[in-house]
């Protein structure tokens, strides 16, 4: 996304964070713009009876938190470390700064935003089939399209548990477990090692 140095000399700030840790919470204000630097941030909510339901799973050099800057609405999710991870926090102003006097980031920034509300327009298709395979095959395709660099003779790893795949697409884990062994039998995957390659 952006370059971390040219971040850090708008002001951006770096801070650790361990598994499990909140960056923000629901409800929030929004008040920053975030880029990680090395691990994984999902973003969550949580039904009334706790069960949980991921939004989306970002990774470096990827960010998230943006799109409340333009629009200055609470945060409608959590966005919590899913492993250790290092986080740049930009201010608000800051960062609208650095998209003023460096246009090119804003297209990127566009580009990006656009390509999450692609994701969410091919989720929102599938999400209410009663087949699961028709939602644990987008969402694998989804992440190939985004993630894969192309290098494995495998396939692509889908870097995802059962139990995240699962809070992603709304199935039960059970659900998702009986799903990747009939869509392995089908050859629409390959499972090694526990490891999902599509």
């Amino acid at each position: 996304m952006i370059p971390e140095q040219l971040l850090k000399e708008y002001g951006a700030q770096s801070r650790a964070y361990e598994t499990g840790d909140f960056i923000y919470e629901e409800h929030m204000g929004c008040c920053s713009y975030f880029q990680i630097v090395s691990g994984k941030v999902k973003l969550n909510n949580l039904s009334e009876d706790g069960k949980e339901f991921i939004q989306n799973i970002f990774e470096a050099p990827q960010s998230f938190g943006e799109v409340l800057l333009f629009i200055h609405e609470p945060y409608p999710t959590n966005a919590i470390a899913l492993t250790e991870c290092t986080v740049l926090e930009l201010p608000e102003q800051s960062f609208l700064n650095l998209l003023e006097e460096n246009p090119i980031f804003s297209v990127r920034i566009n580009e990006n935003l656009s390509r999450r509300l692609y994701y969410k327009m091919i989720m929102s298709q599938h999400i209410f089939s009663k087949d699961p395979v028709i939602r644990i095959k987008a969402l694998m395709d989804y992440f190939k399209r985004t993630h894969d660099t192309g290098h494995s003779e495998s396939g692509y790893l889908i870097p995802l548990t059962r139990q995240q795949m699962a809070d992603l697409t709304g199935l039960r884990v059970e659900t998702v477990i009986r799903t990747i062994k009939v869509m392995e039998k089908e050859n629409l995957l390959k499972i090694k090692n526990r490891r999902i390659y599509y």
